[in-house]
């Protein structure tokens, strides 16, 4: 009898844990018009959001604490953003030709710390493995991926010549959603996600960009198809979501996961419920991505996903059970996780 009454006891425990909840709160007075792509959190309710016109600001909670404005940047995209703390962040434009700016003092000034005008130049995304050393990623020039790295906080930016790089397939690149297509782990690793070819592909370095390798997944392929954004939860398991933005709906190949550390990808079980710009981990095995046609929750590495909301959104960020949404017209959210 004990034991029976152990059991049930036990079940009803994990049954009540089971139990999550999902709250998304819109803001609807925003400060910005214009579409917004890049997103950094600091902690639950610091941010840092960047998108087109050349907006940038930075955010505490609700309440925007400080924009830039400037009549240069009114032409620029800024897909991409890094913050190191509420003073300083890097901002990334991505189109023809690219510009990254810095700021040291909050947005009092800001700096150009790297200009490509080149024929053929379209940054993707950027990321760092820490307040020091990061790299950054450009559709293909002469058939490879075009990479710089910086050493100091992104002060200085250099063009890098990897000592093995695999050729691009026939129309294969990066793609710009929400500027995380690239994404950093531990002190050395860096992952790159395409699409446009035959087939989707992950590039991997171990070594800060000076060797790669590419592996083939079974995400979706062919034009304005593939990995739009990737996440790693640890150094073995990660996650990339996709799709084709032209048909929003299809479910096919929008998710890949990783098990061991990007050698292998598998589809997950449940995917998310359509195409997917982003997704974003809270460290614990839990993710978000969002896209077009709204919102994915995952509890269990990406190996299962349930629709949260019809809300669209470009992209989105989690620490713990928080994070924020940004996307079109300067649309923004608050995600809670209960």
């Amino acid at each position: 009898m004990k034991n029976s009454l152990a059991i049930i006891l036990l079940a009803l425990f994990y049954s009540a844990c089971s139990e999550k909840t999902v709250e998304i709160e819109p803001i609807y007075k925003t400060a910005f018009s214009s579409s917004i792509r890049g997103l950094y959190l600091l902690n639950d309710s610091m941010y840092w959001a960047s998108g087109s016109k050349g907006v940038v600001g930075f955010f505490n909670d609700r309440r925007l604490v400080k924009s830039s404005n400037n009549k240069h940047w009114e032409d620029l995209d800024f897909r991409d953003i890094h913050a190191f703390n509420e003073k300083e962040a890097i901002v990334m434009s991505s189109g023809d030709g690219c510009e990254i700016y810095k700021t040291k003092d909050g947005q009092e000034s800001r700096d150009l710390v790297y200009e490509n005008k080149d024929e053929g130049i379209f940054f993707d995304g950027m990321d760092f493995w820490d307040d020091q050393n990061g790299i950054a990623f450009s559709d293909p020039i002469d058939g490879q991926l075009f990479i710089i790295t910086t050493n100091n906080a992104g002060d200085s930016w250099k063009k890098i010549e990897p000592l093995n790089m695999p050729k691009m397939l026939k129309g294969e690149a990066g793609f710009a959603a929400s500027g995380t297509g690239i994404t950093c782990v531990g002190d050395s690793t860096v992952y790159i996600g395409t699409g446009g070819g035959k087939t989707s592909r992950v590039f991997i370095s171990h070594d800060r960009g000076m060797n790669w390798s590419a592996v083939n997944t079974n995400m979706m392929s062919g034009e304005s198809s593939g990995i739009y954004s990737m996440v790693f939860i640890d150094r073995k398991n990660g996650i990339a979501v996709g799709g084709n933005y032209l048909d929003s709906l299809n479910t096919k190949g929008n998710c890949v996961i990783t098990s061991d550390g990007g050698l292998t990808w598998y589809l997950p079980k449940t995917a998310p419920s359509g195409y997917r710009s982003c997704v974003a981990n809270n460290g614990n095995g839990v993710l978000i991505s969002t896209g077009r046609n709204g919102i994915d929750i995952s509890y269990d590495k990406g190996n299962n996903w349930e629709h949260v909301s019809n809300d669209a959104y470009y992209s989105c960020v989690l620490i713990g059970n928080r994070g924020w949404l940004v996307g079109r017209n300067g649309k923004m959210a608050k995600i809670i996780i209960t």
